[in-house]
This record gives C-alpha cells, sequence and structure tokens, in this order.
C-alpha cells in the first residue's frame, strides 16, 4: 500500500512539476523551487524532533493500552510547535519586508517562514499516524491531495488569465498546506478519542518526550539537510533559471527515492515491536527483508528513471533535456543508499540519537565541501556527484554503526519475497 500510495505521489508530485515549468517563466520557477527546498530543508527543524521520536514511543503505548500517554504527548508536541512557530514565522515576515517584497530574495525568505509552521504540523501528524499504523491518514492527504490541490489552483489560475508569478504560486502552496493541515488535524483528533483519556502524562513522562525529542531534532534536521545539500548549493552559487533543470532531474528519479521512504514508513513501526517484544531473530529478519526489498526496487526504479530520462525532461521543455546526465550520477548515488536499507531509522527506534546525530553531521560535511567544490568546476553534474558520494559514505556508516551497537546486521542482498514486500 505505502509504495502504491508513494509512487502515485511520485507521478502527481511528477506532473504538477511539469505543468508549473510550463506555466511560469523559467526564473520565477527557479524561485519556486528554491523557496520548496529550503522550506524541506528546515522543515524537520521546525517539527522539534517530535515527528521522529514518536515512532518510539506511540507503538508502544498503544500495544500496552496507555491513552493517557498518546493523548499527553500529542499534546505536548502541539504546543512546543506552537510555541516555536510564532517567532519564527514573524521574523521571517519582517525579514522579507525589510529586503523587499517586490524582490525574489524578500518574497523567498517570506514564503519559506509562513510555510515552515504549516510543515512542521504536516510532519508531526504524519509520524503520529505512521506511529499508530493509520498510514493512508499519514500520507494520502499530504502526498496526493495536496498536489491536486496545487495543480487544480494553478490551472484554475491560468485559465482566469492570472500570471503564475512566484508571489502567486507560493500563495497557492500556502493554501493547500493549510487546507491539509486542518483537514488531516481534524481527522487524527477524532481518531485518537478511540483511545480515551487515561492517567495523564507526569511531568517526569513529558520530560522524558522532551529530551527525546531535541536530539532527534537535530538528527532529522540533518538528515534533510543531507537530501538537499546539492539544492541550497546551487541557490547560493547558480542563478535561479539553472535550478529548474536540476530539480527536474531529481523529479525524475523521485520514484527510486520514494521506495525507500515507503519502506520507511512501515519499517520503522515493525522495528519498534520488534523491539518491545525483545525478539532479536525477527528484528534481524525484518531488517534483511526492508533491506532487501528497498535495494532492488531502487535498482529497478532508478534504472526505468533513467531509460525515460531523455523523453521525459523534454516535457518539462527545451531548456531542462541537458539534465539527464545528472540522473545518471544522482541514480548512483540512489542505488548506493538503498543498500543499507531503513538502518537509520533502526537507530533512531533503538535510541541511538546521538550517533545518528553525528552519522547526519558527517555526511553533510562530506556532501557541502564536495558541492561546494566541485559546483564551480563542473556546474550541475558537480552537485550530483557531492551528494552521490555522501550517499556511498552515509550508508557505509549506517551500516557499521548498526552492527557495532545492536549486532544487526544491515546489508542484504537476498530478492525479496512477494509477501514481505
Amino acid at each position: 500500500m505505502m509504495v502504491l500510495i508513494r509512487a502515485t505521489s511520485a507521478g502527481l508530485t511528477f506532473g504538477l512539476q511539469i505543468l508549473l515549468a510550463r506555466l511560469m517563466p523559467l526564473e520565477d520557477y527557479g524561485g519556486y523551487v528554491a523557496a520548496w527546498t529550503w522550506m524541506l530543508a528546515l522543515g524537520s527543524f521546525a517539527a522539534l524532533g517530535f515527528a521522529e521520536s514518536s515512532i518510539r514511543f506511540l507503538p508502544r503505548y498503544q500495544l500496552l493500552g496507555r491513552g493517557g500517554a498518546i493523548h499527553g504527548y500529542w499534546r505536548l508536541a502541539l504546543r512546543a510547535i506552537g510555541m516555536v512557530a510564532v517567532p519564527v514565522t514573524a521574523a521571517a515576515v519582517l525579514a522579507g519586508w525589510l529586503v523587499g517584497l517586490d524582490t525574489p530574495a524578500g518574497m523567498t525568505v517570506m514564503l519559506i517562514g509562513l510555510g515552515l509552521p504549516l510543515l512542521a504540523a504536516e510532519y508531526l501528524f504524519e509520524g503520529v499516524g505512521r506511529s499508530l499504523g493509520w498510514f493512508g491518514l499519514a500520507t494520502v492527504p499530504v502526498y496526493l491531495v495536496r498536489p491536486l490541490l496545487i495543480g487544480g489552483f494553478c490551472v484554475v489560475l491560468a485559465w482566469a488569465g492570472v500570471d503564475l508569478t512566484l508571489p502567486v504560486v507560493g500563495t497557492v502552496l500556502l493554501v493547500a498546506m493549510a487546507m491539509v493541515v486542518a483537514g488531516v488535524g481534524a481527522m487524527l483528533v477524532f481518531r485518537l478519542r478511540r483511545f480515551g483519556r487515561g492517567a495523564k502524562a507526569s511531568a517526569r513522562q513529558r520530560r522524558i518526550w522532551l529530551m527525546a525529542a531535541l536530539p532527534l531534532l537535530l538528527v532529522a534536521g540533518l538528515d534533510d539537510l543531507t537530501n538537499y545539500a546539492d539544492m541550497m548549493v546551487l541557490s547560493l552559487l547558480m542563478p535561479a533559471e539553472a535550478l529548474g533543470p536540476y530539480f527536474a532531474a531529481t523529479r525524475t528519479l523521485a520514484l527510486a527515492g520514494f521506495v525507500s521512504y515507503a519502506a520507511t514508513l512501515v519499517a520503522g513501526r515493525r522495528f519498534a515491536l520488534d523491539l518491545a517484544g525483545r525478539d532479536r531473530a525477527e528484528l534481524q529478519r525484518s531488517v534483511s527483508r526492508s533491506t532487501g526489498a528497498t535495494l532492488w526496487a531502487t535498482v529497478a526504479a532508478v534504472a526505468i528513471a533513467w531509460s525515460a530520462g531523455p523523453l521525459v525532461l523534454s516535457l518539462f521543455g527545451p531548456s531542462f533535456t541537458g539534465a539527464h546526465e545528472v540522473m545518471l550520477v544522482l541514480g548512483a548515488g540512489m542505488v548506493a543508499k538503498s543498500a543499507s536499507g531503513q538502518a537509520s531509522e533502526l537507530l533512531i527506534v533503538a535510541g541511538r540519537q546521538r550517533q545518528a546525530m553525528l552519522l547526519g553531521a558527517v555526511v553533510l560535511v562530506v556532501q557541502l565541501a564536495l558541492c561546494f567544490a566541485l559546483v564551480p568546476v563542473w556546474g550541475l553534474t558537480g552537485a550530483a556527484a557531492g551528494m552521490a558520494a555522501g550517499m556511498a559514505v552515509r550508508s557505509t556508516l549506517v551500516g557499521w554503526l548498526v552492527w557495532r551497537l545492536e549486532r544487526i546486521r544491515v546489508w542484504s542482498m537476498a530478492l525479496p519475497r512477494m509477501r514481505a514486500a
């Protein structure tokens, strides 16, 4: 189900990017890509780690019937994110106004500031949903409904004769995100009623949740920064027109990346239940199955995407076809990354936040250093090479860490069985 949802999401997102690339001027589309990339790169910091730590606590509380703990975690997360969101949004709006909302830089800063709280809420709701086994609620609104809303609004505006500039499309994005957050939040509140209130969470328990979430703020934030390091460097070193073709190449490869993400949605809960049951043999089997399925599905997805690359990139427009070489380099990096499966998720579920944080910092430094060094020399291909090298380093280090800390073998070349997949 998760692979189907994410594959459908990849198609919808890809179609949305083609639509925007066709309807928007190239410079405005590049500005939109830059704003959305920075928003995604900083989104996990805004969620304060609660989306990630939910997978550590909520499956166990659900198994033990501790409804009060589930409600207490939910309320603490909402309050903490809200307290941080207000000053961040105010500061970003003020900064955008000072720079000038009539400039691309000022508008980008304001869009990022307004979008981060909404994205943080999306991340929290997704984390709570998948922790409790509500995978459809965790994924369908964000990954299927939101791109449909954005695309539908943009088509209507274009039909009405409105120029789709960066401010217009940025406003559409914010409205769509707000609608999704309101809808998913209401459904979660309704579903959480089934657990009952139970005993109220103690101050000690709230401190435990907070102390577990804050390190994951850095873990998840560093992970997001590593995922978007190339786009961030390109937005600083290259003109906005160059970002569009590179982003199109990454979107064409999105299915390969979504394979790993879809497996992570299910694997984290599975790992948590195995650890709660203290069944190490079953945990090893779960990890091996997850890694094998992720690796071979990613190999197939990368091969298909790269073969179709020239045709697919041409759909964006003539200016985008030169990014096919970027796809080859990034695809190799994705295969290297998939070889470690969901090892990073296992580190988080096992409470190894500090080691995961150090891993993310090392990989980010490698990627940023290589991107800053190679982009001035090789341009877009240099950014792709820096990212691919970082993915290979990450896969090697995380597999070694899981074996050293948990004595669980991560790497597996086994072909997945249909039922396990």
